[in-house]
């Protein structure tokens, strides 16, 4: 089976390419959707922080393939490649380099904040982008939610630090918890973000608490002014207005794709 794998559902929307580099995820979030798709128990999942059996090697062998492509290998869907056990292991980083040496583009999305900065001579040399996942501005819910994932501020600060190094960034606002946190975020951390991508809470109880409609009213002229371009999820089409941009991402050739709803 490949490492390197095409996304299903509703994480294609994020990237057409991934790989995952650990087996688990130490961090431990309530809303984490990877146990139930990979038939794990939660308690198994939250305590292995071990890298796949053998991925470096099997990157080597495949990331030739994809060689000077277009669609970016993202890093990674069923698990952080920047959780605490990364600074034992290091794999993400020799991951990160055999795709760097075979020129297969690749981009990283992370809760581990400032960790991943120990890697942004690789993000330079490589043109590699990096992405932190953002649902609070207040450190004390993403504690309840997100217990062992990098504190609120250090993953500002790694968001920051990338956009002064001249990384391109991007922020994953999914899911979206409380709907006015999401909107600070966006308000807030423009200067240092190129690009959103909005999400709603699914398949978990407190998301039948949120107004989601009064959010989605919020949202479009939020990202709007933030002058970013933006991706808003199919999961919240359905209350925005009809002929909306739902997203307005710039391509890696550097056209602005522009799709609405009808």
């Amino acid at each position: 089976m490949s490492v390197i794998y095409e996304p299903r559902g509703m994480a294609r929307e994020y990237s057409s390419l991934a790989l995952n580099v650990y087996s688990g995820c130490t961090h431990g979030c309530r809303y984490c959707y990877a146990p139930s798709c990979l038939q794990r128990t939660r308690e198994t999942f939250h305590s292995q922080g071990t890298p796949r059996k053998d991925i470096v090697r099997q990157v080597q062998r495949e990331a030739p393939a994809y060689a000077g492509g277009t669609d970016r290998i993202l890093l990674s869907f069923t698990c952080d490649p920047y959780q605490p056990s990364e600074r034992e292991h290091g794999v993400t980083r020799q991951v990160l380099r055999v795709l760097t040496d075979a020129g297969a583009p690749w981009q990283v999305l992370t809760k581990g904040g400032m960790l991943a900065c120990r890697d942004f001579d690789l993000f330079c040399a490589a043109g590699g982008v990096f992405a932190t996942s953002l649902v609070f501005t207040d450190d004390a819910d993403r504690q309840q939610w997100e217990p062992h994932a990098a504190p609120v501020q250090d993953r500002i600060d790694a968001i920051r630090r990338a956009h002064e190094a001249g990384i391109p960034t991007w922020v994953s606002i999914e899911p979206v918890i409380d709907p006015a946190q999401a909107l600070d975020i966006i308000r807030d951390l423009s200067g240092s973000v190129d690009a959103w991508k909005v999400g709603k809470l699914n398949h978990h109880a407190h998301a039948q608490t949120v107004d989601w409609q009064a959010f989605a009213d919020e949202l479009l002229p939020t990202l709007q002014a933030s002058g970013r371009p933006y991706l808003v999820k199919d999961s919240l089409h359905k209350y925005l207005p009809e002929g909306a941009a739902v997203n307005t991402i710039c391509e890696p050739s550097g056209r602005l794709t522009i799709q609405t709803l009808f």
